[in-house]
């Protein structure tokens, strides 16, 4: 989970998108728990984290083979 979430070079687009996002944000640890859970994130933006990681799974196509 966390290569696929994080580093596979397969979604590399996906991936640059992701942490431009939400680096707008102000987010800078990338690491499961932050993109899974939002944990370690303000709660304000809490649903915008759990926003942003669903838009990459669907935009990766890969969310069916989970």
């Amino acid at each position: 989970m966390e290569h696929f979430l994080l580093h596979c070079p397969r979604f590399l687009s996906q991936h640059t998108a992701l942490r431009s996002w939400l680096s707008a944000l102000i987010i800078t640890t990338l690491n499961l728990p932050s993109l899974l859970a939002a944990s370690d994130v303000h709660p304000s933006w809490q649903p915008a984290v759990l926003h942003l990681t669903c838009a990459f799974l669907r935009k990766t196509g890969q969310l069916p083979r989970l």
